[in-house]
């Protein structure tokens, strides 16, 4: 597989005089990497695997009660949608309300209502958190991470830095990291940029947190996360 969003020709690959057959997708980790590097056959791979789920969940609505059924969906269909969510965040508004169609017919399956139902009515009353919002959590759960050093930096020491590291004076927002300038507007919502953006606009009060504990109950707080469906990560 040759990644690149323009045309490449290049001579065959030979492996023991054996011509190697190029593919436009690849599967790592359950994540599907296409050569042009978007993520919509892997978004409609997870959508398929989703809709089975929720198509199994469908045969169970008469005969166990709802809590049962939400706890189905919160173990074997959640999980679905959170598996890499960090990684493909940054997919089309198409595949975005793909997934969100998902989930809310998984939910409107559970309370048992109809179709045209406001989708935030049937949110709000299962206390789901929407699929944008985890993957929002997610990304920032996952900066926190970055800078307590408790998970390895996938990334140059310079790519990620607070302006404390190299301002020798104090400033208003010490706290905040170093945006990456890219020259395309294609990598505005890239994977690096998306979270130092992501994280400037926090309170102060939550960027300042002493322990990755600590900055994840004040996250939640800040997005009024109900204890029943806390986001731990």
């Amino acid at each position: 597989m040759t990644i690149s969003k323009y045309r490449n020709d290049h001579p065959l690959l030979l492996f023991n005089n054996t011509h190697l057959s190029e593919t436009d997708t690849h599967k790592h980790l359950g994540v599907l990497f296409h050569h042009n590097l978007s993520w919509h056959t892997h978004i409609i791979h997870t959508h398929q695997k989703v809709m089975t789920k929720i198509n199994h969940l469908r045969s169970f609505v008469n005969l166990v009660p709802r809590h049962a059924l939400l706890t189905i969906y919160k173990t074997n269909i959640l999980p679905v949608f959170d598996y890499g969510s960090i990684i493909y965040d940054n997919c089309s508004d198409y595949d975005n309300r793909m997934l969100d169609k998902a989930q809310l017919s998984a939910a409107k399956i559970i309370l048992g209502c109809l179709n045209i139902t406001s989708s935030n009515d049937v949110l709000a009353d299962l206390n789901l958190t929407s699929l944008n919002l985890c993957r929002e959590i997610s990304l920032l759960c996952y900066v926190s991470k970055l800078i307590f050093d408790m998970v390895p930096c996938p990334f140059p020491a310079s790519s990620f830095r607070s302006f404390k590291e190299f301002v020798p004076y104090a400033l208003r927002h010490n706290q905040n990291v170093q945006i990456p300038l890219l020259k395309k507007s294609l990598s505005y919502n890239f994977f690096l940029r998306k979270n130092s953006s992501l994280w400037n606009y926090l309170l102060l009060e939550i960027k300042s947190s002493a322990s990755h504990s600590i900055f994840m109950n004040r996250l939640n707080s800040h997005y009024h996360i109900s204890k029943k469906v806390l986001i731990v990560c």
